[in-house]
C-alpha cells in the first residue's frame, strides 16, 4: 500500500471517529468532503464511510415513529442479485459512469408520485441528478398526478388505458397540439431540466418548429423515443406535438449532467394480473435501459376472490414477460404493504409475500418486506392513528407514502454500504 493511499484511510478513520462524537447538528454541517475533493479514484472504503454518515441521520429520522420495525428495513438475497446494480453506482460516484437508471411498478401506491418521489430525491442528492425521469399528464387523461410537476394544454385528449405504456397510460392526439410543462421543488430537490425525451408511436415524427432542438431519434417497434434540448436548463417547457403522433406515451425530464435517473409510473387497480400478458408493456419499459427494475405489486391481486394458484401463475407469466424484454435490468421485488379487507387484516397478503419470496429465491432475486417494516400484519392501523393511513385501511396519505419511500431509499442504501464494504468491485 503506497504511504498517500495509507495516509488518506488513517485520515477518513479519524474523521468518522470525530463525526460519531457531534451532535446530529453538527454532523449536518461536518461532510467529510466536499463534492470538489473527491478523488478520482474513490474505492470501497470512502464510499462505506459516506453512507455510513448517510445513515446516522436516516436512522435518527426513523427513530421519530416508534411503531416502525427498523431492524427488518434490509434487503433480502440482494447477494449476487444486486452486486451488478451497486457496482453500477460506485461507478457512478467515482465518475468512470455517467448515468444509473431506475425504473419502479407500481399500483395506486406508486401513481400518487410520494413514495417514488421520496426515494427519488434522496438517492438523487448521494448520485447526482440526472433528472426528474418519466412524467405523464395524468390530469389531462382524467387521473391523478404527482405535485411535483403540472402538464397543461388547451387541446382535448382521449386517454387509452389498454394497453399499457411505459407510464402506465396512453394518450391519444386528432391532431397537433402544445403541451406546457413545469416542475417545483415538492421533493426539495433541483427540479430544472435542460432536455426532454417524449415517448410516442413509432408513426410520430418530430420536425424544426416542434419549438426545441431536435438531439436525436429512436424508433422501435413499441414506440419512438424523441430527445429534444432546451436552449437553456429551466424548470417551465412547452413541447409542440406534430400531427404524425397519433399517441403520446410520456415525457423524460432530464439533465445534462452525471447522476442517477429514477422512473416510475403507477396504475390504479394494476396487480400481476393485469399486467401479466402486456408484452408492448414489457417492450416499452426496454426504451428506457433500466439499470434496475423495481416491482411494486401484490395489494390489487390480494383483493376479491383469491385463489393460490392464478396469483403465481399470474406472478410467473408477468416475469417471464419482463424479464424476456429487459435481460439486463436488476431485479427488485418491494413487497405489498399492509392493508384490510372486509373489515379485517388481509390474509391474502401473506399468502402473495410468501409466493413473492419463493419466486425470488428460486432465481435469485431480491426483494424487501415492507409490511414487516411497518409493523407487520395489522399495523396499518397504527399508521392510521399516526394519520399516514387512509380511512379505507388500504391506501396511505401522502404522509405515509413518503415515510415509506425514505424507509426503501434506507434500505437499499444499507445494501450498497455492505457492497462498498466487502472491496469486491467485480
Amino acid at each position: 500500500m503506497s504511504r498517500h493511499r495509507f495516509l488518506m484511510i488513517l485520515l477518513l478513520l479519524v474523521s468518522l471517529v470525530l463525526l460519531l462524537a457531534l451532535s446530529k447538528s453538527e454532523r449536518q454541517q461536518a461532510l467529510l468532503f466536499t463534492e470538489d475533493e473527491y478523488p478520482e479514484d474513490l474505492d470501497t472504503l470512502e464510499e462505506f464511510i459516506q453512507s455510513y454518515y448517510l445513515l446516522l441521520d436516516s436512522d435518527s429520522y426513523i427513530k421519530e415513529y416508534s411503531f416502525i420495525h427498523p431492524e427488518h428495513n434490509h434487503l433480502s438475497n440482494e447477494s449476487p442479485a444486486l452486486t451488478d446494480f451497486y457496482r453500477k453506482l460506485l461507478e457512478l460516484r467515482a465518475g468512470k459512469r455517467k448515468q444509473v437508471v431506475i425504473y419502479q411498478i407500481g399500483d395506486s401506491h406508486i401513481q400518487s408520485g410520494f413514495f417514488s418521489g421520496t426515494a427519488r430525491s434522496a438517492l438523487q442528492k448521494y448520485f447526482g441528478n440526472a433528472g426528474r425521469g418519466l412524467i405523464f399528464p395524468h390530469k389531462l387523461a382524467k387521473t391523478n398526478q404527482p405535485d411535483d410537476y403540472q402538464i397543461s394544454s388547451n387541446s382535448r385528449f382521449s386517454r387509452i388505458s389498454k394497453p399499457p405504456s411505459l407510464s402506465g397510460y396512453t394518450l391519444e392526439i386528432a391532431r397537433p397540439a402544445t403541451l406546457r410543462i413545469k416542475t417545483n421543488s415538492f421533493f426539495q430537490i433541483d427540479s430544472k431540466f435542460d432536455k426532454i425525451r417524449v415517448f410516442a408511436d413509432s408513426e410520430a415524427r418530430f420536425s424544426d418548429d416542434s419549438g426545441l432542438q431536435m438531439i436525436s431519434h429512436n424508433n422501435d417497434p413499441a414506440g419512438s423515443s424523441h430527445l429534444l434540448k432546451l436552449a437553456q436548463r429551466g424548470a417551465e417547457a412547452e413541447v409542440k406535438l406534430p400531427g404524425s403522433m397519433k399517441q403520446l406515451y410520456g415525457f423524460s425530464l432530464e439533465r445534462e449532467e452525471n447522476g442517477l435517473l429514477y422512473h416510475s409510473m403507477g396504475i390504479n387497480g394494476a396487480g400481476f394480473y393485469t399486467l401479466a400478458k402486456e408484452e408492448q408493456f414489457f417492450q416499452q419499459i426496454g426504451i428506457l435501459k433500466p439499470d434496475l427494475i423495481i416491482i411494486s405489486l401484490g395489494t390489487n391481486d390480494a383483493q376479491g376472490r383469491y385463489r393460490d394458484e392464478v396469483m403465481k401463475a399470474n406472478l410467473r407469466l408477468f416475469m417471464q414477460n419482463l424479464i424476456n424484454a429487459n435481460s439486463e435490468a436488476a431485479l427488485l421485488f418491494t413487497l405489498p404493504p399492509d392493508s384490510y379487507k372486509n373489515g379485517k387484516s388481509n390474509p391474502a397478503i401473506s399468502s402473495i409475500e410468501a409466493n413473492i419470496r419463493e419466486y425470488a429465491t428460486e432465481h435469485d432475486l431480491a426483494w424487501w418486506e415492507l409490511r414487516a417494516v411497518m409493523g407487520g400484519s395489522g399495523s396499518i392501523n397504527s399508521w392510521r392513528q399516526y394519520k399516514m393511513a387512509a380511512r379505507d385501511l388500504l391506501h396511505y396519505t401522502p404522509k405515509g407514502y413518503m415515510l415509506q419511500g425514505h424507509l426503501f431509499y434506507q434500505s437499499l442504501i444499507k445494501g450498497y454500504k455492505v457492497y462498498s464494504e466487502s472491496g469486491d468491485t467485480r
